[in-house]
């Protein structure tokens, strides 16, 4: 009976290995960018199975299985270090200004609408990107009576990106970064502590729509990476910072990490859960704190509330 459950659990490892490489090879397969956000959770796995195996007499095989853990795990730690490595020159130096966004997946069939409407205008954000925002349209008078200036959901049937501000919004666009969900980008810009900031707000395709999610990231990291000076790049990504999607983006647009990377989905999990909505900046805006919602208020993203500095240059 041992020597059946250790042939089992073995089988189970190498299925786990065979996963692990789609993580770290690209075979051009679809999905491979999900599993790479699933990375860590894939390695916290790995740790019960080599229990599984010691406990079943098989301490070699899970030793080996120990290992593949530690490199899921060491491989994660070594690309975010890596993309932290730029924020240290802007720490520590004074902050010309600051100011707050709240960056938001709401879910599109959300039922808790108006207390989500409610928390926006009570949120003290000085700029709010709120995606899956359809709902959201009903609520736009007590929204705008906080926010005026407003960019997307401007069409009747296109509700998905909407960018809400107390600074005024100029040069508003519209853009599409790929033909499954069209006009899921919003970019605009506004002055604040007498600097001109671009701000970009994105909505990924989710990772397993073929190779959608991935060529839509690579038209948004060409396109952010041609915008100049002092940025912020936030929304939803649908994809874990050390996937490499996200890490290409964060490196050939020249953004910076935000203080820390919040679990957002799926909310259940809680701190748990992978960071898929992310924010980042480019000097000389650094995100000095950021957290996650407690509550997701019907919604299956937790949203992320951030507080960004201007270096005094």
């Amino acid at each position: 009976m041992m020597a059946e459950i250790r042939g089992v659990l073995t089988g189970f490892g190498l299925v786990a290995a065979g996963i692990l490489v789609l993580t770290r090879i690209d075979l051009g397969l679809p999905g491979q960018s999900l599993l790479q956000s699933l990375q860590l959770h894939i390695g916290a796995s790995l740790v019960g199975l080599a229990l599984l195996l010691a406990l079943a007499g098989a301490p070699w095989r899970a030793g080996l299985v120990v290992a593949m853990a530690l490199f899921a795990a060491g491989h994660v730690i070594w690309r975010v270090a890596a993309q932290y490595e730029a924020r240290a020159p802007l720490q520590g130096l004074e902050r010309a200004a600051e100011f707050t966004l709240l960056s938001f997946n709401v879910l599109e069939s959300n039922e808790r609408h108006a207390d989500v409407a409610a928390f926006i205008a009570g949120s003290g954000a000085d700029i709010v990107f709120v995606l899956e925002a359809a709902r959201m349209r009903q609520h736009l008078p007590e929204l705008e009576a906080v926010y005026p200036y407003r960019a997307g959901c401007v069409a009747e049937n296109e509700c998905d990106l909407m960018m809400l501000s107390k600074l005024p919004l100029q040069d508003t666009e519209i853009r599409s970064l790929g033909n499954i969900y069209p006009n899921r980008m919003v970019v605009a810009r506004t002055v604040i502590g007498g600097e001109p900031v671009t701000l970009v707000a994105a909505h990924l395709t989710k990772p397993y729509f073929d190779d959608a999610g991935l060529l839509e990231m690579r038209r948004l990291t060409r396109q952010v990476s041609r915008m100049e000076g002092a940025l912020v790049l936030a929304g939803d990504f649908n994809s874990a910072p050390w996937a490499d999607a996200v890490d290409d983006l964060v490196k050939g647009a020249d953004l910076l990490p935000p203080s820390r990377y919040n679990a957002t989905w799926p909310t259940e999990l809680g701190p748990l859960g992978v960071p898929i909505d992310h924010v980042f900046s480019r000097a000389p805006i650094i995100v000095d704190q950021i957290e996650a919602m407690a509550d997701p208020l019907g919604s299956n993203h937790r949203g992320l509330i951030a507080r960004l500095g201007i270096v005094a240059q």
